[in-house]
């Protein structure tokens, strides 16, 4: 939100008619409840000046916006701050954001946040074809594409519980997500509408349930999260596999991961350990299907690929052969 100019003519009451004015008129658009309203006085002035100026200016300003408004200030949980600089005669607005978690399944080939090219950092390069991204739409995008216009607001992101590679599908419980809305003029909506527009637009790339309003403190809350996951990884071998082969998989494993080479431009190389089960293996027209059981933070696909040695063990160490994966499906979140 811009800020407003004013005309700045002494502490009287003139000045408190003026503010008031140019405030609830710049606020006219917006729906809230409570605001926080805070002076910023002349640098120049005294220490006793200022605190004078806080007890008798301050009030009679709070005084008239809350009745031009018909809003009480509220300095606990505000939506709105607004704060007036008389260093500078500008009034500066912080319009809080709205806070909507849910869950989500994906469907598709999609990047869970905005895809930034990581050569240029977003800034468009011959490796992105000038673009600043490597994927022309995501779950963030395809549900902010809906909200963002409901609550009327700047834009929208989205906080997960967690992310998927692109290419791997989020089925079963679905992944829990918060979705921040900044600058909105509307602070309520319809959720089971917003799902609706959601679900019914984008059909076969993602769906989102479960909407409700939550707090600020709820993203940190969510990203702290450590579930477990079950996935279904589809796995092409080298080698005609035997049951002998089979038998050897089903077990729990304690696993060294090294950073894995495909994320090195954005992951510091360490050596992590994690625990998988693998609960199921069997064959499917000839590739290996795998039901694993992961702690949070396995890279799934290297724990089958192997990476060249860096994890340890993998499938294709266990069966002494070549194994990629080529498909792979999240398919519960134990938490």
């Amino acid at each position: 939100m811009e800020p407003i100019k004013f005309e700045f003519d002494g502490f009287n009451k003139e000045l408190v008619a003026q503010l008031s004015e140019k405030i609830a008129s710049a606020l006219s658009a917006y729906e809230f409840n409570g605001f926080l309203l805070g002076c910023t006085f002349e640098d120049y002035l005294s220490d006793e000046g200022k605190e004078m100026l806080r007890k008798e200016f301050q009030p009679l300003l709070v005084k008239s916006v809350e009745e031009k408004l018909g809003k009480v200030a509220n300095y606990s949980k505000p939506d709105i701050e607004i704060l007036v600089n008389f260093n500078q005669d500008l009034v500066f607005f912080i319009v809080h954001s709205v806070y909507v978690r849910g869950r989500y399944r994906k469907f598709s080939s999609l990047p869970q946040t905005k895809h930034y090219c990581f050569k240029c950092k977003g800034k468009g390069c011959e490796y992105c074809n000038y673009k600043g991204t490597l994927s022309s739409e995501s779950v963030e995008e395809l549900i902010a594409k809906h909200a963002v216009p409901m609550f009327d607001a700047q834009q929208a992101k989205l906080h997960g519980a967690g992310r998927e590679d692109v290419d791997v599908r989020m089925l079963g419980p679905g992944r829990e997500f918060v979705l921040q809305i900044f600058e909105p003029k509307k602070r309520v909506v319809d959720l089971k509408e917003l799902e609706a527009k959601v679900n019914k637009s984008e059909a076969g790339k993602i769906e989102i349930f479960n909407l409700e309003y939550c707090t600020r403190e709820d993203v940190a809350k969510i990203k702290a999260k450590k579930a477990k996951k079950v996935y279904v990884a589809t796995v092409r071998c080298d080698k005609e596999l035997s049951d002998e082969d089979l038998r050897k998989l089903p077990g729990s494993y304690e696993i060294e991961q090294r950073t894995p080479l495909r994320v090195m431009h954005r992951r510091a190389d360490i050596v992590r350990k994690r625990h998988a089960e693998i609960t199921d293996a069997k064959l499917e027209e000839k590739l290996l299907k795998l039901k694993i059981l992961a702690e949070s933070g396995l890279y799934i696909k290297e724990f089958v690929s192997g990476d060249n040695g860096r994890t340890k063990p993998s499938i294709s160490e266990i069966l002494e052969t070549k194994c990629e994966c080529i498909a792979l499906d999240v398919v519960d979140i134990i938490e």
